[in-house]
């Protein structure tokens, strides 16, 4: 009896050191800003846009003569957002914000084809309302 209590005391000690770890290291991503979901708050606007016209090369199919083009407009956008984010009032930084996606779709529109945009307006609107649900 002894050595069944024994080793469940072993196994239970085993158990909450292998939680406490987790737990630790959880916390230390969170402290980092690299979140389980992917996304860093804290990305400058050069790692966004890279990030951002890899994306649109992937799910647009973007050919050799437009990735650049995108890449342009998404780093001047990543800038300006970057910019209009330390805005204080918050109802005129979600307008600038707002303000500039709308020039932003204007110039990605001369570059990329109809049928890229559309894919790019519906793969905007799905980031959209994941964001809506993970505020909920």
């Amino acid at each position: 009896m002894k050595t069944l209590l024994n080793v469940t005391t072993k196994t239970l000690r085993f158990a909450i050191g292998v939680i406490t770890l987790m737990l630790i290291s959880v916390t230390a991503m969170y402290a980092q800003g690299k979140h389980p979901g992917g996304g860093n708050g804290n990305a400058t606007p050069e790692e966004h846009a890279k990030r951002l016209t890899e994306m649109m090369k992937e799910k647009l199919s973007l050919t050799a003569a437009q990735e650049p083009k995108v890449s342009a407009i998404n780093l001047k956008y990543a800038k300006k957002v970057d910019e209009a984010r330390k805005i204080a009032d918050t109802a005129a930084r979600h307008k600038s914000v707002q303000n500039l996606n709308k020039l932003k779709d204007g110039e990605l529109k001369t570059v990329l084809t109809a049928e890229q945009f559309k894919s790019y307006q519906k793969q905007v609107e799905e980031m959209k309302a994941r964001r809506r649900q993970m505020k909920n």
